[in-house]
């Protein structure tokens, strides 16, 4: 087969057809070669299959770091990998060879999209695509990440965080009507924890000696599975009005059988309440109390709110919220001190007095 020269680049390059691992047949075109030897030596590799590296597509290599990804992460990340990639990196890259996707063609998917999602998911869009190419250089022999080298999405978020006052919380506490809700809402509230880690809990997890909570599983999509890290497995003293609530609970769901140890706290018997079923109360109670629109999630910072205004110190804060360290509460939530240089400039005056 001839070589080929890039006139504009000065370059040769070869063209040939590859036989796949499925008997089909697809042009391999492969460029860039300063010398025709060089290219012919390409060439030669290319017809003998010793180029698998170069022929693999991007869809093979993504769906390929989608069965790795899953086996080696909790299921609800591995979900939204999936999500990523089937929706968004595949129907862009389709079966483009994965060494031709260059810097550019990455800065212009990211122009394409830019503006049509959250800063947040944009940039995980861009993490995603990264570990792809990562992927195939540590386990199918590219050389290069084009992610890596056109850079994540350089935007900034203005946002702050959204949360309930005590007295927010305490106006729509008053209108939930439903002992199971109740519970729930009072937990989330004074605990800081996430709603997969409630949904979690069994009764063995209920320490009504010592007024506390362990949380030890989390989960997502109805599989219970380990926290998200080992900071996030924690034991949570709280204070005695939840734990009351917890033991009317735990004493109505007796009126239908007796309540067994691995029984779920959230739900009936081994089935915890489902998600929609939650979300679906929630939105209930929110328009009866007339308080501003949370999501579940933002409990968390409600409960860190709460806490930085009781002046708890944040090493605690980090404990309760499951942070692997201080320094991620305090990056989080550091808007939240707005009074604490004040204070500290008072003490440092108080010497000079």
């Amino acid at each position: 087969m001839p070589i080929y020269k890039d006139k504009s680049r000065n370059t040769y390059y070869v063209r040939v057809r590859v036989e796949q691992n499925d008997g089909t047949k697809k042009h391999v075109r492969r460029r860039g070669f300063k010398t025709k030897k060089a290219a012919k030596e390409m060439e030669a590799k290319l017809l003998a299959g010793k180029e698998e590296t170069n022929s693999i597509t991007f869809r093979q290599l993504a769906e390929q770091y989608l069965k790795w990804y899953e086996k080696r992460r909790k299921l609800s990340s591995f979900k939204k990998k999936k999500n990523i990639i089937r929706n968004h990196l595949i129907p862009e890259f389709k079966d483009r060879f994965a060494v031709d996707i260059v810097a550019n063609n990455v800065m212009e998917y990211q122009d394409k999209i830019i503006g049509n999602y959250s800063n947040d998911y944009l940039k995980s869009i861009h993490v995603t695509l990264s570990a792809i190419f990562t992927f195939g250089i540590r386990y199918k022999g590219l050389k290069t990440n084009p992610a890596s080298v056109a850079g994540n999405f350089e935007l900034e978020d203005n946002k702050r965080l959204n949360y309930w006052t005590f007295e927010e919380f305490k106006k729509f506490i008053e209108v939930v009507d439903d002992l199971t809700f109740s519970a729930f809402f009072y937990t989330k509230y004074y605990s800081g924890a996430r709603k997969g880690e409630l949904l979690a809990l069994t009764w063995k997890d209920i320490d009504f000696k010592d007024n506390k909570i362990s949380i030890t599983e989390t989960e997502y999509d109805r599989e219970v599975t380990k926290p998200k890290s080992k900071s996030s497995e924690r034991n949570l003293v709280m204070p005695d009005f939840v734990m009351e609530a917890l033991k009317e609970l735990k004493k109505d769901a007796g009126k239908t059988a007796p309540v067994k140890s691995d029984y779920v706290v959230f739900g009936e018997f081994y089935t915890s309440i489902a998600t929609t079923t939650l979300d679906r109360h929630y939105e209930k109670y929110i328009k009866a109390s007339g308080v501003k629109r949370i999501v579940l999630h933002e409990f968390r910072h409600s409960h860190a709110s709460y806490l930085i205004d009781k002046n708890v110190n944040p090493i605690v804060i980090a404990h309760r919220l499951g942070h692997s360290d201080v320094a991620t509460t305090l990056n989080t939530y550091s808007h939240m001190y707005p009074s604490k240089q004040k204070e500290a400039v008072e003490l440092m005056e108080n010497d000079f007095s």
